[in-house]
């Protein structure tokens, strides 16, 4: 019988030793707990992932352990009153406070083991424990510890990201639904779909996307999720949707692929296009007063001194044809020599300093230069700021100022040299005067 245990004991051993290298390549940190809770085995996980040496882990009491982090009431109770009962815990949660690496939550699973007390006392390392009756047993505890503190914040942030979601959601002003991506239902409806297009949420639950417009039938859809697939997102800048009352609302819509849902984002623009039709009647009455105009006239974005609007006279005071103008800048129009005080004159037209600039010289497409008198005023349309100016061509009175202004200097060079030559006479007359004054004396 002696002989035969002994022949055993290599064999258990052997078992033990396989048993304890599954254990040592886990991942999770892994415990082998008598049962009181003194650690008889640790696998490397355990020490990396609690920063502990195995001199300062191994025959210690659990709760003993470190600066007694591990003394904690709610795992002491687990491991002493809960897992004897239940003989298996699974996904016990606690929180630990660790000296070493903080605040951490950890997620248990334990089991409770009997084995004959000399594979205990193998597992333990105790070799004068080995010659115990077999029929002895131990106690042992099993104990996987699986650090879930990264888990449970992005749990937390995921959370609270979905709370933001259907609060947005919830309070949107745009029409929103949450669609089945392959059979069409509408599986969520917010305030402001039941306010633009009349149904109840309720009933918006009973409701396939095509039933409110967008598209017009199951075939449709499926074209569109096939796009969808490949694009993300598909954008309808304007499109009908149906109301409960049969009414057609003019809406720009996108449809954006989630990881399990399709939703739909509806935004009522009837103002909007209302808002365009007028601009463009504006626009449209602007112009026919702008192209009447017999001084040049051209419309300036501000910001990027690009050419916007301009009427039939610029065209032909500058000699490009419509098309051609479309694509100028301010400096495209005016001597290289001349650009910084022409630009000078702009930035303060257009902050509203002055509003003529006077004889700014103006280059032709041919390259020949005129010159003109430019009033501005700044206007605003869709939103922007542009600056109009007037182009007058004053070349003629320029030239004319300019000779009268080379006559005037002939007359004054002129007066001048009268002014002299009659001094000079009352002069010499005044000499003969008094040379005539001393012959009479002699």
């Amino acid at each position: 019988m002696k002989d035969k245990k002994n022949g055993d004991k290599p064999k258990i051993e052997t078992l033990l030793e396989y048993a304890n290298s599954i254990i040592a390549t886990l991942r999770e940190p892994f415990l082998v707990l008598d049962k009181n809770l003194r650690i008889i085995t640790a696998n490397r996980a355990f020490y990396t992932t609690f920063e502990v040496t195995e001199k300062d882990t191994i025959g210690w009491p659990l709760p003993d352990l470190g600066n007694r982090q591990w003394n904690i009431p709610k795992l002491l109770t687990l491991l002493k009153k809960i897992l004897p009962e239940k003989k298996v815990v699974k996904d016990y949660e606690i929180e630990l406070k660790l000296e070493q690496i903080g605040q951490r939550v950890m997620n248990l699973n334990a089991c409770q083991l009997r084995v004959p007390k000399k594979i205990a006392a193998i597992i333990a390392a105790e070799e004068e424990a080995a010659a115990a009756e077999e029929e002895e047993e131990e106690e042992l505890i099993l104990l996987a510890i699986e650090d879930i503190t990264e888990r449970r914040r992005l749990l937390e942030e995921l959370k609270k990201s979905e709370e933001r979601f259907h609060r947005a959601f919830a309070t949107s002003r745009d029409t929103l639904f949450l669609v089945h991506k392959t059979k069409g239902d509408i599986l969520d409806s917010n305030a402001a779909a039941t306010e633009l297009i009349g149904y109840s949420h309720e009933e918006f639950l009973k409701k396939k996307l095509w039933e409110i417009g967008l598209m017009k039938d199951i075939e449709e859809f499926q074209e569109v999720l096939l796009e969808l697939g490949k694009e993300g997102l598909i954008h309808y800048e304007d499109t009908a949707v149906k109301t409960k009352e049969g009414l057609s609302i003019d809406t720009e819509a996108y449809l954006v692929n989630k990881a399990e849902v399709m939703q739909c984002n509806i935004r009522d623009i009837t103002e909007r296009k209302e808002e365009e039709e007028e601009l463009k009647k504006s626009q449209a009455r602007f112009k026919v007063i702008f192209d009447a105009t017999l001084d040049g006239m051209i419309l300036v974005d501000i910001e990027t001194k690009q050419f916007f609007m301009f009427n039939k006279a610029i065209c032909q005071m500058l000699g490009y044809t419509e098309e051609e103008i479309t694509r100028l800048h301010i400096k495209d129009i005016h001597p290289e020599v001349d650009l910084p005080y022409v630009m000078e004159q702009f930035e303060r037209q257009a902050r509203g300093e002055i509003k003529l600039a006077t004889s700014i010289p103006v280059k032709r497409k041919d390259g020949s230069v005129f010159y003109a008198d430019i009033n501005t005023s700044q206007i605003i349309l869709s939103k922007k700021k542009y600056l109009m100016g007037s182009f007058r061509d004053i070349t003629e009175r320029k030239i004319m100022q300019d000779e009268l202004k080379e006559k005037m200097r002939d007359l004054e060079r002129f007066s001048k040299f009268a002014v002299d030559r009659e001094l000079k006479m009352e002069e010499l007359e005044k000499k003969i005067k008094e040379l005539e004054e001393r012959l009479k004396g002699k």
